[in-house]
């Protein structure tokens, strides 16, 4: 159903103008707080901001795909019809049992009465469709879902085009052709929105970066003034990593247990980051190479936001699981770094943070978590504790199934002896 408070008219220059947008769940958790944007004809925008911040909050509003609180959002689009004019690619990918994906593609042509074959022939080059049509969807990867999810929002031309998951896990070579078919989308005068892309797209496709931090808009620049303020994308995302904690830590201070794991992903960071200093002064650098080892920057960056976040909020076992899932992730990235001749130099700096993510902050977040008071006062309980614990808990049993037994004789006794004692006076 359309929101009451949009407005849907043409204008040269602004595609989406928001006012005032908020949302508000269960009446008190505050996923975006008065957010004002203007959004550009032929802009590719990039949001960046850690797990929680309100990114896929924002999408899903300006997709129309969720009602917000308050505030208004005026589109300004050729076509009347908000839905033919705005394509949205969700993260949650839900298909019926036994459909192939020919047979969703059919679905959508009727419903969107396409007829321009070319274009379709175009997008299925692009997001490798037709190599999976024959296929059931329920087979199709997590990174094959995501593209065909991203053709079906594109198959009736939109004017906005909503992403919420253009992962790094892309094959390279769809990367450069899903980039070239973006640069080339825009210049016609649409406009892209992505939620938080890879390093590839933030390098190669974004004009404007919005961080969002905490439900607001943190920071807003063209990625001419991100070039011209910093040496690359990576130095702006780690310097307006750095001015977010500075804030958040105005206003809570950080818990004792994260201290060392924050100093030793600080640590990684910047080693991963002289690492990408050195290749940036390549005659000859190697595209693949940079964007893997960019890459695994951008997972460490995005752990250890989250991680931060984590540390200064309430700590709950939903909190600590997406930490674990987030460390999974960033594994998996690392596991994709192989570094031949001359990089090898660099693949045992690798292996070491790779091994610290598998053998030690993988362990602690899936190990047991004690809390008080929402906060965490013991890291870990390593198993010889646990058996320890496990002991006393045994044994206090024990003793106080004891003082139950005694106290039961005892009342027992009293009552024997206050019969006995009525009989005699009888």
């Amino acid at each position: 159903m359309q929101d009451r408070d949009i407005k849907v008219i043409f204008d040269k220059k602004n595609i989406v103008e928001v006012e005032n947008i908020s949302k508000v769940y269960d009446k008190h958790t505050w996923a975006l707080k008065k957010i004002n944007l203007k959004i550009g004809r032929g802009e590719c925008i990039s949001l960046l901001g850690s797990n929680g911040s309100g990114k896929t909050t924002l999408l899903r509003i300006l997709a129309n795909n969720l009602e917000k609180t308050t505030g208004t959002i005026k589109y300004n689009f050729k076509e009347e019809n908000i839905l033919k004019s705005i394509g949205f690619q969700k993260r949650e990918q839900a298909w019926p049992v036994g459909f192939k994906v020919k047979d969703i593609n059919q679905l959508w042509y009727n419903i969107y009465q396409v007829e321009d074959l070319e274009w379709i022939s175009i997008l299925k080059d692009v997001f490798g469709i037709t190599e999976i049509e024959n296929k059931q969807l329920s087979k199709l990867s997590i990174i094959k879902l995501q593209m065909y999810a991203i053709f079906l929002a594109l198959i009736n031309k939109p004017e906005l085009l909503l992403i919420d998951d253009l992962s790094s896990g892309i094959d390279f070579k769809y990367e450069e052709k899903i980039s070239r078919f973006l640069k080339d989308y825009i210049s016609n005068g649409n406009t892209v929105v992505l939620n938080y892309p890879s390093n590839y797209f933030l390098e190669n496709t974004t004009t404007r970066i919005i961080y969002i931090n905490d439900g607001e808009v943190f920071d807003d620049k063209s990625i001419s003034d991100v070039r011209g303020e910093f040496r690359t994308i990576s130095d702006y995302t780690k310097s307006i990593f750095r001015e977010e904690i500075i804030k958040e830590n105005r206003i809570k201070n950080k818990s004792k247990l994260f201290i060392n794991i924050n100093s030793k992903l600080e640590e990684i960071i910047s080693v991963i980051q002289g690492i990408i200093d050195d290749l940036s002064r390549e005659e000859h650098p190697n595209a693949k190479i940079n964007n893997t080892i960019n890459n695994s920057y951008a997972a460490v960056l995005d752990l250890k936001t989250n991680i931060d976040n984590l540390s200064i909020s309430y700590i709950d076992s939903a909190g600590i699981k997406i930490i674990s899932t987030k460390i999974k992730t960033t594994i998996k990235t690392f596991n994709k770094v192989y570094l031949v001749s001359p990089y090898q130099k660099y693949e045992k700096t690798f292996r070491n943070i790779e091994k610290y993510l598998q053998k030690e902050l993988k362990r602690t977040f899936n190990n047991e978590m004690v809390i008080v008071k929402g906060d965490t006062l013991s890291s870990t309980i390593s198993e010889s504790e646990k058996k320890q614990l496990a002991k006393l808990k045994e044994k206090y049993i024990k003793e106080e199934q004891k003082t139950i037994r005694k106290k039961i004789l005892k009342q027992q006794f009293k009552k024997i002896e206050s019969s006995t004692f009525k009989k005699g006076n009888e």
